[in-house]
């Protein structure tokens, strides 16, 4: 660390902020979708958003670049990291691969309480899926996942999985184009905590794979009238 970094930090640590902590606010915001991929960040907006100081959003600004969730070009600032097609496809492996394993420990390890959270999760996912709200959706989708996580009892996974949910969050609404897909969904979800209830790994695995391959689908196909969006408003803009 240099000597810069290291003042910035002893100023952070005075004002009593913590940038780690205002990191995940923003991580959190891009997963719920408030700032979507290509989306510019500046200074001003997050402080104002998160009622933060300058020092705490630059160094919140170089974690998050520093996990690949931001890109900062040059004479432009930071923007939340594009996903491609092929980005799309490697992202979902890995993460049917990381939440195969956290149904399995959450099955395993999981208590009651957890399962109960899990499953209240499940049910406000639902009502939002109802109400059709798209950030509502989001922010369910969101803590039903925490929930999910948290039932594993492995913070280092939970990490990783959040890091990819990160990245494919935008695109968790999309269900809302196809008319079986809501109620699908959360059938899946309950599938999965009934595998969980039963303290059966193996279901559990299989429920999440199940869910995965489902969404997969669908998020792909929102992911390309997505960016057809992005290329006519930028077509627009020039």
């Amino acid at each position: 660390m240099n000597q810069e970094t290291e003042a910035q930090l002893r100023v952070l640590r005075a004002a009593g902020e913590s940038p780690r902590l205002l990191s995940l606010r923003i991580r959190d915001a891009i997963t719920e979708g408030v700032y979507l991929p290509g989306d510019k960040l500046t200074e001003r907006e997050l402080c104002e958003r998160f009622s933060a100081s300058r020092p705490s959003v630059r160094e919140a600004i170089r974690q998050l670049d520093g996990e690949g969730l931001l890109e900062i070009a040059p004479h432009r600032g930071p923007a939340v990291r594009s996903v491609d097609e092929a980005q799309f496809h490697e992202l979902h492996e890995v993460r049917v691969s990381l939440q195969r394993l956290a149904a399995a420990c959450f099955a395993n390890r999981g208590t009651a309480c957890q399962m109960d959270a899990f499953s209240q999760r499940i049910d406000e996912f639902e009502q939002a899926l109802v109400s059709r709200d798209v950030a509502r959706i989001r922010a369910a989708k969101h803590q039903l996942f925490e929930a999910f996580v948290a039932g594993a009892q492995n913070e280092v996974l939970a990490n990783f999985i959040r890091k990819i949910n990160a990245r494919l969050g935008f695109l968790w609404a999309s269900s809302l184009g196809h008319p079986e897909r809501p109620a699908e969904s959360v059938d899946e979800f309950h599938r999965l905590l009934g595998a969980i209830r039963e303290r059966d790994p193996e279901a559990a695995q299989a429920a999440i794979v199940l869910q995965n391959q489902r969404a997969r689908a669908i998020g792909l196909h929102a992911l390309t009238l997505f960016q057809a969006r992005r290329r006519a408003q930028a077509g627009r803009a020039g």
